[in-house]
């Protein structure tokens, strides 16, 4: 366990510099817990080090399973990576364990938009 809070934590840590413009995940997770009763679907809300789209990101959020009979809950580091207005996730949940999310984020294209010159 302290091992996993490390490893959240210099993961965090290292990400200061990219938090000037964070993005927010609203998805969809599963948890692979080590217990069936412990695997679930869950809701997620999470905010990631960046909103640009085509980036690899990591993030730290929570997660409700409504369909679980104990310990609806979750708390969770992760890293994924942004598409067009989506992401895909995967990290670790400290009260369920490993998990996947896919959902939506507020990305924005940081491509240089198109110079178009009047004739």
């Amino acid at each position: 366990m302290y091992k996993q809070m490390l490893l959240a934590g210099l993961l965090m840590a290292g990400n200061g510099a990219a938090l000037a413009d964070p993005g927010v995940f609203f998805g969809v997770t599963y948890s692979f817990g080590q217990a069936k009763p412990e695997a679930g679907l869950g809701v997620s809300l999470k905010v990631l080090s960046s909103r640009k789209e085509d980036h690899g990101v990591v993030g730290a959020g929570v997660t409700y399973y409504p369909l679980l009979s104990s310990n609806r809950f979750g708390v969770d580091v992760s890293a994924g990576y942004l598409f067009d207005h989506a992401a895909v996730t995967v990290g670790w949940d400290f009260l369920h364990s490993p998990q996947i999310g896919v959902g939506y984020v507020n990305t924005k294209d940081d491509r240089a938009p198109a110079v178009v010159i009047p004739e």
